[in-house]
């Protein structure tokens, strides 16, 4: 899949989170479901991504969710959390990048 994960400011200065934080983004991905992850399920593999600071809390609910259903993912989502917290604190957003 290839997807590369950002945080960014409101400003829009950016900052790569790094391979681990995307490859935990890609195993979520890989895991949601069309129906009940309205986000997560639509992050584009082959282009970019926004998730705003409005819709970082819905992505927190679908990630929690999916962590429920594959508790083998709870680390994944851990990681994800912090990022979602920066971003928030930011009051920015998370910028996806596909391949």
């Amino acid at each position: 899949m290839g997807l590369s994960l950002y945080v960014e400011n409101q400003v829009h200065e950016q900052r790569y989170v790094g391979a681990e934080a995307s490859s935990s983004l890609e195993r979520l991905v890989a895991a949601s479901d069309r129906e009940r992850h309205h986000l997560v399920s639509r992050i584009d593999s082959y282009g970019d991504t926004m998730i705003n600071l409005i819709q970082l809390p819905q992505l927190t609910a679908e990630l929690d969710e999916i962590a429920s259903r594959k508790p083998e993912l709870r680390v994944d989502v851990q990681a994800l959390g912090a990022l979602i917290e920066e971003a928030t604190r930011a009051r920015g957003y998370l910028w996806i990048s596909g391949d």
